[in-house]
């Protein structure tokens, strides 16, 4: 990501409580009070369900963990070989093991929605089933993800999120960061190929922008859901509308899939 600082979370903060009954993928997901690290004298909030996926060594994409052995990404970043992606969770300086421990995956199976497109990007939407389950503690601890019916037009009220991930800093970086980053992004509506698409949806920051390495990345916001404060998950990094990384980004919208997602971890528990 190429951003000029590490921003604190300071995510919406929205009330859900009246919109029937509280419906969670995992309730593991509802959070004790985590942690920071400090970079750069700001503080960048550890984000728990953060997945580092790796490619034959390499850093690939990002992805969040949203059960015990599933984790969320694009579709687009797992079309090698999945036997040669691994899948570390408590992650956050990929440069130090003094960080705290991490744990490394392999994957199991690689479960694309059945309607992805690789020309379009539309559906950009995947499951990696994990070799094994994996154990919640502060470092490690799933993503919520909303699946209450009838949310639609609450969640589309929501204009601010927060993007978290490793990817290059601008276009002429090639490195990812060893620093998991984080930016604020504003639903943008502006542009026509951000309108009347129920699967993908448009995030704008005017000086901080996704860039390589970032697909996959959730995005997210801090809501109260039936009182109760939670991290969920709104939408996935999937595309940027630049090749210089500098202007706004397409993010497959996770709530449009969630019944999919429900049903597919549930048919490969």
């Amino acid at each position: 990501m190429s951003f000029l600082k590490a921003y604190a979370t300071l995510s919406l903060i929205l009330s859900l409580g009246k919109l029937g009954s509280m419906q969670l993928l995992d309730r593991g997901c509802i959070p004790p009070a985590y942690g920071a690290r400090v970079t750069g004298g700001q503080n960048a909030r550890r984000a728990p369900w953060m997945a580092y996926i790796t490619l034959n060594g390499k850093y690939k994409c990002g992805g969040s963990l949203i059960a015990s052995s599933f984790v969320l990404t694009a579709a687009h970043c797992a079309k090698q070989n999945y036997t040669s992606l691994i899948v570390k969770l408590g992650e956050y300086d990929s440069s130090t093991t003094l960080d705290g421990p991490t744990v490394s995956f392999r994957v199991k199976q690689v479960l694309k929605h059945p309607y992805y497109e690789t020309r379009t990007y539309s559906n950009d939407i995947a499951l990696l089933k994990l070799h094994r389950k994996t154990n919640y503690n502060a470092q490690i601890r799933p993503i919520c993800i909303l699946l209450s019916p009838k949310l639609r037009p609450v969640i589309d009220s929501i204009r601010k999120f927060t993007v978290t991930g490793w990817g290059t800093k601008s276009a002429y970086h090639k490195k990812a960061s060893n620093i998991l980053k984080q930016m604020h992004v504003h639903r943008f509506d502006k542009n026509p190929d951000c309108r009347n698409r129920r699967e993908k949806f448009c995030g704008s920051n005017t000086s901080q922008f996704i860039c390589y390495g970032d697909s996959g990345c959730p995005l997210w916001a801090y809501i109260r859901y039936y009182g109760i404060p939670i991290y969920a998950q709104f939408g996935l990094a999937s595309q940027v509308s630049s090749r210089l990384c500098n202007g706004f980004g397409f993010y497959t919208d996770v709530y449009n899939h969630t019944e999919w997602i429900y049903h597919t971890v549930r048919r490969h528990w």
